[in-house]
């Protein structure tokens, strides 16, 4: 066979470094693209990385009133992107008022709100529905750590009109308080968080009470470690105050402060979305997205030198400018993609989670005219801060249930959290018993989907959910 050289013109599609620097941008994290930037803004002089926190009086007036400029932006009327309402807060009362109902999926990305959790519970709590808004009032006024340090007479003065509550009545709501979990939520301090603990336990009566007894009575001894002087006191063995003081120094600190605080994740988001004159906005979080710019100064110093002319800076220019072009292509896809998102969502941020629709990448995809991956690229660790929490914007993602169109699987696995959280601890549900729940509620899902879904969510199954009554 007799070997020749041919010319043959094919056509192939080639990512400039440009663009592949620009997808990189856009598939990072913010907290990743900070560090990244730091890096390049340390070697290259020309690029200035703006971090500071800036005001609305601190942008310049152009940024202020300057429409923006989205020719593929949606027609629909009710969101708005890229408006500054940065020292816009949401009142108290009407249009912009929203409850968190905190029952959302892995994808919450702030510290669940543990009012709202409370609040849950004892909707299907069997008491009277003036406990129930008795102690809803309570919830409201425990602090942060779980406690209710305000007594009676103290609370009882912003009690609204023609609630004339008792003490008894308050101290039966803070009993039942105490009871929700996490428990110990509304004890008055310290020392009676403890000894609600120890009342808990799963140990011997006679330890219960020496626990009790040391709480009341011996904590300075306790604290120093004297256990032989505390058997000698209480007229028992020094094994079991040790065995006492063992289960003291395992209880929490405070309601609050282990199954809340340590298992929070704290994230800033990219994007944040609020009611504003009856129109819901979404604008970008400029307290947090990196600010990227040229320096002036070296660069009109190097675009007046002659063409001919060898410096090193004209390299660190063009870096630059890339880069700078780069971040702000992030951006905007950023604010296309989430505006297009919450144009089918829109029932979310009035509903909850019970107002998602099935939504996948290619739908998003197709509307925007963008490739699956790069809409994957920008949904992937972002967050968008709305009145119902913080979520990654991966989260408005689902697929349809069944035959039901109109049902995400987010929805449904929203509501199998939520029933497995107010259920009693001692008989709790099992997948077959939720599976007729949700039957019951119009929702036809098979047990092994209950089970699939309870996984997802780092969920045990109900025989490790059992807790040993007291």
């Amino acid at each position: 066979m007799r070997q020749q050289l041919v010319a043959k013109q094919t056509q192939s599609l080639s990512l400039t470094p440009e663009l592949r620097q620009s997808l990189r941008f856009l598939g990072l994290g913010t907290n990743e693209l900070l560090e990244e930037l730091k890096g390049i803004a340390l070697e290259n002089p020309l690029l200035d990385l703006d971090e500071t926190v800036r005001s609305e009086a601190e942008e310049p007036e152009s940024a202020k009133t300057k429409e923006p400029n989205d020719s593929n932006a949606p027609t629909y009327p009710d969101i708005e992107a890229r408006i500054n309402h940065t020292t816009h807060t949401m009142s108290s009362s009407g249009e912009n008022h929203f409850t968190y109902d905190g029952s959302n999926s892995n994808d919450l990305a702030t510290h669940v709100d543990f009012r709202q959790h409370l609040k849950e519970q004892l909707i299907s709590n069997n008491t009277s529905n003036e406990d129930k808004e008795l102690t809803t009032y309570l919830i409201d006024n425990v602090n942060e750590d779980g406690f209710l340090k305000e007594t009676f007479e103290e609370l009882k003065h912003n009690f609204t009109d023609g609630k004339n509550w008792k003490l008894a009545d308050f101290q039966r709501c803070r009993s039942l308080l105490q009871n929700l979990e996490p428990a110990g939520v509304g004890s008055l301090d310290l020392i009676e968080h403890l000894k609600l603990q120890v009342k808990k336990a799963a140990i011997s009566p006679h330890i219960k009470t020496l626990s009790e007894t040391l709480l009341d009575s011996h904590l300075t001894l306790l604290a120093s470690y004297n256990h032989k002087k505390i058997a000698h006191l209480m007229g028992c063995a020094v094994s079991e105050v040790a065995e006492a003081a063992k289960l003291i120094s395992s209880l929490s600190p405070k309601p609050l402060s282990e199954d809340w605080e340590d298992h929070a994740r704290y994230i800033k988001p990219d994007l944040i979305t609020e009611k504003y004159n009856k129109k819901w906005t979404i604008r970008l979080n400029e307290e947090w997205i990196p600010r990227v710019s040229v320096n002036q100064e070296y660069a009109e110093l190097i675009q007046h030198e002659s063409d001919d002319a060898s410096n090193p800076l004209k390299d660190y220019l063009k870096q630059a400018k890339n880069i700078q072009r780069s971040i702000n292509q992030r951006h905007e896809t950023l604010l296309r993609v989430s505006k297009e998102i919450f144009r089918v969502q829109m029932d979310f941020l009035e509903k909850g989670p019970k107002g998602l629709s099935p939504l996948n990448l290619q739908t998003i995809s197709d509307s925007l005219n963008l490739h699956e991956s790069t809409i994957s690229r920008a949904t992937s660790g972002k967050y968008i801060s709305t009145p119902r929490g913080t979520f990654e914007l991966k989260y408005f993602f689902s697929n349809a249930i069944g035959d039901m169109s109109d049902t995400s699987s987010t929805h449904v696995k929203d509501l199998i959290k939520k029933l497995i959280r107010s259920e009693n601890s001692q008989d709790p549900l099992s997948d077959s018993k939720i599976q007729k729940i949700l039957s019951g509620s119009g929702i036809e899902i098979a047990r092994r989907t209950v089970a699939k879904y309870r996984e997802h969510q780092n969920i045990l199954p109900s025989q490790m959910r059992k807790k040993a009554s007291s």
